[in-house]
C-alpha cells in the first residue's frame, strides 16, 4: 500500500505515553480508568463495567467489587477472551463464544468511551501537558511528517485539524463519512413509531473529497496498525469507513448490537433499572447501516490487547504495508511514548526487519517520561534492539520538552 505523501522525511511511532500528554492514561493505567464507571449514575459505561465485573468474578475469581490491582491484566483478559471466540471454543462451562464475544465488544466499548471522555477532560483543563502536545504539534510540518501509531485513539487527528489543517490519509483505503442525524422523538406521535424507526436504522453517507490532485497527494499518513476508534467496518463489501472524532462516542454505541444487551440484560438481573436505563439511551440512535446495503450494520474491527492480535483483515493489512513504507523512506524514526514492548512483537520485527534491509540507517530520537525505573528500562529496551545509535544525544527522558521537541521536528 503507497503512502501518499513521498515527502516524508520523519516517521513519528507513538504510545500510549504521546496521547498521556493529552490526559489519556497509559496502558498501565486502562483499568483504573475503565473501571471509574463504577461510580456514574447510570449510562451504558456504567452499565458495561457492572457486566465487565461479573465476567471476571467468574472467570478469574475476583470479587466484583475488586479494584483494578486485583484485575488480571488486559493483555490476559483480551487473549483468554480471544482465543476462544476466535476458535469458537467454550471459556469454561459457563462462556460460550457467543458470550465471550459480548464480553469482548463490551471491553472496547467501555474502553473507546474511557479514551473519549478523558480527553474531554484534557481538554476543559488544558494543563501544562496538554499545552506542550500543542507545541509539538505547532512545529512539525505536516508535508513531511508521517505517523505510526500504536493507539486506537484519535489524539493526533484532533491536534492536526486544530493547528496545521492538513488533510489526512489513513494509507488504508478507508473512506471519509458522516453520520446522519437521528430522527427527534418529538417528531413522532408516539415512543412506539418512534422506536420502530429507529429500529430501521440509517445508512451512513460519504462525506466530500477534494478533487484537487496536489491536495490529496500532500496529505499527511497516520497509519494506525491496530485500528482507530472512529472507524467502522462492513463484514459485506469488505470496506473501511472513517468518521470525524467527534462522532467517537456513536461508534462507541454501534459496537454493543442488540444480542449483546439480550445478554448482558439476562446476566444482571437485579440490576434491572440500570439495564433499562441503558436500553434506553442505546435505543435513542439507530443503527449504522453500509452504503452496500440498507440491511447491513456496520462493525469495528479493533486489534485489541490480545497477545495474539487479529491483523488478518484488508485495512491491517494495508496499514502495515504502509508503516514499513514510511520507515524504509523516513530519515529519521522518532518514538514518541513507546516503551517497545515484549507483546509487541509483530511490529518489533517490522521495525528490525526494516531497519537491516535500508541502505542508509536511519536517525533515531526517543523521547519517554515517568519514573527512573521506568525511563531507565524503556531506553535499556530501545538500546538493545536498535543498537549503538540510540545514545545519550538522542534520548530525551522528561517528555516534550523543547529540546525534545526542537531534536524531533525538522522544519524545511
Amino acid at each position: 500500500m503507497a503512502v501518499p505523501n513521498l515527502g516524508v522525511e520523519t516517521a513519528y511511532i507513538v504510545g500510549a505515553g504521546f496521547s498521556h500528554h493529552a490526559g489519556l492514561p497509559l496502558t498501565s493505567a486502562f483499568t483504573d480508568a475503565i473501571l471509574e464507571a463504577r461510580e456514574f449514575g447510570g449510562g451504558s459505561s456504567r452499565l458495561m463495567v457492572e457486566f465487565l465485573s461479573k465476567f471476571i468474578r467468574e472467570a478469574f475469581d475476583q470479587s466484583t467489587r475488586a479494584a483494578a490491582r486485583h484485575w488480571p491484566e488486559l493483555e490476559d483478559i483480551f487473549t483468554c477472551v480471544d482465543l476462544s471466540a476466535n476458535s469458537g471454543h467454550h471459556l469454561g462451562s459457563t462462556f460460550a463464544p457467543a458470550d465471550l464475544r459480548t464480553v469482548r465488544r463490551a471491553m472496547l466499548c467501555r474502553i473507546v468511551r474511557m479514551l473519549e471522555q478523558k480527553y474531554e477532560e484534557g481538554r476543559r483543563k488544558k494543563g501544562p501537558d496538554w499545552k506542550k502536545l500543542d507545541d509539538f504539534f505547532w512545529q512539525i510540518h505536516p508535508r513531511h511528517a508521517g505517523f505510526i501509531s500504536m493507539n486506537w485513539d484519535t489524539v493526533i487527528e484532533r491536534k492536526l485539524a486544530a493547528t496545521q489543517h492538513p488533510r489526512i490519509d489513513y494509507c488504508c483505503d478507508a473512506l471519509h463519512a458522516g453520520i446522519p442525524e437521528p430522527p427527534e422523538l418529538e417528531t413522532f406521535r408516539s415512543v412506539k413509531k418512534y422506536l420502530k424507526e429507529i429500529e430501521k436504522g440509517q445508512v451512513i453517507s460519504l462525506a466530500q473529497v477534494p478533487v484537487d490532485r496536489k491536495q490529496m497527494e500532500t496529505s499527511t499518513p497516520i497509519v494506525k496498525i491496530h485500528g482507530s476508534a472512529n472507524w467502522l467496518y462492513c463484514d459485506n463489501c469488505r470496506q473501511l469507513f472513517w468518521f470525524s472524532p467527534d462522532e467517537t462516542p456513536r461508534i462507541a454505541r454501534q459496537i454493543i448490537r442488540r444480542e449483546d444487551i439480550s445478554r448482558i440484560m439476562s446476566s444482571l438481573p437485579k440490576k434491572r433499572r440500570l439495564v433499562q436505563d441503558a436500553v434506553w439511551r442505546q435505543q435513542q440512535h439507530p443503527e449504522l447501516r453500509c452504503l452496500c446495503s440498507e440491511k447491513v450494520s456496520l462493525g469495528t474491527r479493533i486489534a485489541t490487547f490480545s497477545y495474539r492480535k487479529a491483523l488478518d483483515f484488508p485495512m491491517f493489512q494495508k496499514s502495515w504495508l504502509a508503516a514499513e513504507e514510511l520507515l524504509r523512506f523516513a530519515r529519521k524514526w522518532v518514538f514518541i511514548g513507546y516503551s517497545l514492548p515484549a507483546a509487541d512483537y509483530e511490529f518489533k520485527y517490522l521495525l528490525k526487519r526494516t531497519q537491516l534491509s535500508r541502505v542508509e540507517q536511519p536517525e533515531f530520537v526517543v523521547i519517554t517520561g515517568g519514573k527512573a525505573s521506568e525511563v531507565r528500562r524503556t531506553l535499556d529496551n530501545y538500546r538493545k534492539f536498535l543498537g549503538r545509535a540510540v545514545d545519550d544525544s538522542n534520548c530525551f527522558t522528561r517528555g516534550l520538552t523543547p529540546d525534545a521537541v526542537a531534536a524531533s521536528c525538522d522544519r524545511y
